[in-house]
């Protein structure tokens, strides 16, 4: 819906300029604004669909298990404060990956997937390809290590093409 708003007052901007001529030193500084809400609105279309919000045990079949694409499943909670630095610098980083998603998992609303997956702590991030776990780490680790797990999603990922 974002993005058909940002798509749609683009060309209003610039029909307006090319009909009121006198408006249109104002409208050349408006537009380049324009743009860049739409490039903005567009990349957050982008990105969410890179991130997915799990709200239960078939959610998580669903859009983990039954992945085409490696998913990187998150497993944080609102209280912790290593959480909210990990989950957005991960966002960041995937942001470009078309190849490669994100899942977020909040542990006091699905307690199940945590016995399942024997979280003990968080954030407790694993690594899935294909339904199975190949990589996993608990806490917070810096941009290099979640480049590396990405890398490694990612070359694994081509050599199966």
């Amino acid at each position: 819906m974002l993005k058909i708003a940002a798509e749609g007052i683009a060309p209003r901007l610039a029909a307006c300029c090319l009909i009121n001529s006198s408006a249109q030193s104002s409208c050349q500084r408006v537009a380049p604004q324009a743009a860049k809400a739409t490039q903005k609105c567009l990349s957050q279309s982008h990105m969410l669909h890179k991130k997915l919000v799990i709200k239960d045990h078939y959610d998580f079949d669903q859009k983990v298990i039954n992945s085409d694409n490696p998913v990187i499943v998150n497993f944080h909670a609102e209280w912790c404060d290593p959480c909210k630095i990990l989950t957005p610098k991960m966002l960041e980083l995937l942001e470009n990956s078309n190849e490669i998603d994100l899942a977020i998992i909040d542990v006091e609303a699905n307690l199940d997937l945590v016995e399942t997956f024997e979280v003990k702590a968080v954030p407790a991030v694993l690594a899935f390809r294909n339904g199975v776990v190949v990589d996993k780490f608990i806490g917070l680790v810096d941009a290099n290590s979640i480049e590396t797990l990405i890398d490694k999603l990612k070359r694994k990922q081509q050599h199966s093409q």
